[in-house]
């Protein structure tokens, strides 16, 4: 069962109370649109993928109980997601209650979340896996009693669910592995940094990424879980530069962990070299910051956007109003690099600010308290 204090319930009250408060500014913005920021989910790519979901057998009265598990909250972007979701379930008067709970990284937690979800009677349960094949069983089991089932962000194994939302890993690890591969001429020494151990979105990207790399001059001389924290990625990036002396470029899923591995380097007094990544704010400052006195330092980015968690929720509460949605979902990640990076860069913002996001500039700066 849950422990009572890994459990957040979130009630409509609560949501208008944030609402009005701390998240202010988005009444602002309705009544004077000219000062709001565009709104990143409307002009975004989102690809509908395989299937089309009916929402007949779905479909029921409200108010909605819908349980988030979300299978850790150690990073800010899980942060930036959990304020995104939680602003969501604001807009909705047919979301009675949004549970969350934090699966604190650690697997059999998680799948013990769901479980205890799942005998609380919620409508929908959404997900982000710590592993994708751990939590596959449950979900199936939840989507057999009629639960809307609606992982999100990292994929889950099967189709035994009702409906994903995300970008595509692999994907992604491909056109981050073929960037790497352009920036070094197709030869070059690099390491590869990942997440969480286990996860299924690592996996996947470092699959495509290794496919990039394939006929080409570049050697992998390790690749480490990093866990997508920066600090983790300091020290992690500190043993590899202990163990290799030449390193040419470091692949990572993450720009958390690109920029530990970046400061890693800038004190082990070695030179910054191209890397990959997603639309950490705190790489992009970095990299505006010593990039020219770096020539070797390049940037090849794709966003994981934090309003994933907003897409799901709004595809849970479609299919329990009776509506169809695609099986699958696939947002289409925003490239960034030297060219490009100046748009993107929030100079004014915290590093732990993610750049894709449906917040405005005066929320981020609520939550991160710039």
């Amino acid at each position: 069962m849950t422990n009572p204090n890994d459990r957040f319930a979130y009630t409509r009250r609560d949501a208008l109370k944030l609402s009005a408060a701390a998240l202010g500014f988005s009444f602002f913005a309705k009544m004077f649109p000219a000062y709001a920021d565009a709104d990143a989910i409307t002009n975004a790519t989102i690809n509908s993928v395989g299937e089309t979901v009916s929402g007949a057998k779905f479909k029921k009265d409200g108010p909605y109980r819908i349980g988030f598990s979300n299978g850790f909250s150690g990073n800010t972007w899980r942060t930036e997601m959990l304020a995104s979701i939680k602003k969501e379930a604001a807009q909705h008067k047919d979301l009675g209650d949004l549970i969350i709970v934090d699966g604190q990284g650690d697997i059999t937690k998680q799948v013990n979340d769901i479980e205890s979800l799942v005998s609380q009677n919620v409508d929908a349960i959404l997900c982000i896996a710590n592993s994708g094949s751990a939590v596959a069983p449950v979900l199936r089991d939840a989507t057999k009693q009629g639960i809307v089932t609606v992982p999100f962000n990292l994929p889950v194994d099967g189709e035994a669910w009702t409906a994903y939302i995300g970008t595509d890993p692999e994907k992604k690890g491909n056109g981050l592995g073929k960037w790497l591969r352009g920036a070094l001429n197709d030869s070059g020494k690099i390491v590869a940094l990942g997440g969480l151990p286990g996860n299924s979105y690592t996996a996947s990207a470092w699959k495509g990424a290794q496919n990039a790399f394939a006929g080409s001059n570049i050697e992998v001389l390790a690749f480490k879980d990093a866990y997508w924290e920066e600090d983790k990625a300091k020290v992690v990036m500190a043993d590899l530069i202990a163990a290799y002396p030449d390193i040419d470029g470091v692949w990572c899923d993450g720009s958390q962990v690109a920029a530990g591995a970046m400061k890693a380097l800038l004190a082990a007094k070695r030179p910054l070299v191209p890397v990959t990544g997603d639309d950490y704010n705190g790489l992009l400052k970095l990299f505006g910051q010593e990039s020219a006195n770096q020539p070797k330092f390049k940037i090849g980015l794709l966003s994981e956007p934090t309003w994933e968690s907003v897409v799901a929720l709004r595809t849970a509460l479609n299919l329990l109003s009776g509506k169809d949605v695609a099986k699958r979902q696939v947002i289409e990640p925003k490239l960034i690099t030297v060219e490009n990076y100046k748009t993107y860069v929030r100079p004014e913002l915290p590093d732990g600010v993610f750049v894709d996001t449906s917040l405005s500039e005066e929320e981020l700066k609520q939550l991160f308290k710039a």
